[in-house]
């Protein structure tokens, strides 16, 4: 009977460590099973993730293609198969080629369904001098603007009140119905404004250098100018940034700087906005002039 009892007794421990010992192993291969699928999973993840990364790369790609051949298409409609067309990175400047260009473009904006809806009775390009006539007689605050809410406030409202809802539409819809050659008109339009004389003003409706340094400030230094340019396209918004800067250091060589605006902020900010901006034709010239400048500032 004793030696039973101890047999029963020594199965029973047995069994016990038995049952022990398979819970164990159990949940040790369940945790191996759990992390061998974790990490296929992750593997898995990481591959779809790769391949998301490549195809959103191909669409960026064919989508870059895209923007630059509908350009080269329109560019062509607006200037002719012949054209010089203006680069950011020009050196010797040729009047007539700005003049040709500048008259081609309002040529070609007066032969467009939405203009000629609006009865103008000469034209963009003489809408084009009575804005930059209001907008010379009419500077912004470049600053202290917030100092006082009032003058805030009529920084915020400045194009508004000085050029009216009809023009300010009008300027809207332009913006948005030229967005894909707006990149090719800026180089011209720059030139020609800072060349000695506006090219001798063979074309009408030059404005002073004051005008594009208050402007430049306006829209480089102040909350009201940001604020503008931020409800704007975001190649309008940079294009427009890179400008300001080039004027602000044509003004610093002119020793005509007398807010003393730092200018090298915004050619951090230019030449980031340009890095990440993907359909600008002339990107490189632009970070090559950015780069300049930095070496110039000693940045």
């Amino acid at each position: 009977m004793e030696k039973f009892v101890k047999i029963l007794i020594i199965t029973m421990i047995l069994g016990f460590i038995g049952y022990f010992a398979y819970n164990r192993i159990s949940d040790w291969h369940k945790k191996e099973l759990v992390t061998a699928t974790s990490q296929e999973r992750d593997k898995f993840e990481e591959k779809i993730w790769e391949l998301e990364e490549e195809i959103r790369k191909l669409e960026e790609e064919l989508a870059l293609k895209k923007e630059t051949l509908i350009p080269e298409e329109k560019l062509t409609e607006v200037f002719g198969e012949e054209a010089t067309l203006i680069s950011p990175g020009l050196e010797d400047i040729v009047c007539e080629d700005l003049d040709r260009q500048i008259i081609a473009f309002f040529s070609y904006l007066d032969q467009r369904d939405y203009i000629i809806l609006q009865n103008l009775e000469h034209g963009t390009y003489d809408l084009f001098k009575q804005v930059v006539k209001r907008l010379s007689e009419n500077l912004p605050i470049v600053t202290g603007e917030t100092t006082d809410i009032i003058r805030l406030t009529h920084n915020m409202a400045h194009f508004y009140r000085i050029l009216g809802k009809k023009r300010i539409k009008l300027i809207k819809k332009m913006l948005n119905n030229e967005n894909d050659i707006i990149e090719s008109i800026m180089p011209a339009f720059y030139w020609f404004y800072t060349s000695d004389k506006c090219c001798e003003e063979d074309l009408k409706g030059c404005p002073t250098p004051r005008f594009l340094y208050e402007y430049a400030g306006f829209f480089l230094n102040t909350v009201a100018g940001r604020n503008y340019l931020l409800r704007r396209d975001s190649k309008i918004r940079i294009l427009t940034t890179f400008y300001c800067v080039l004027i602000l250091d044509t003004a610093n060589q002119k020793m005509l700087n007398p807010y003393g605006i730092d200018i090298r902020p915004y050619i951090n900010l230019s030449m980031n906005d340009i890095s990440s901006q993907k359909n600008l034709i002339h990107q490189k010239q632009y970070l090559t002039k950015l780069q300049s400048l930095k070496e110039k500032y000693k940045m």
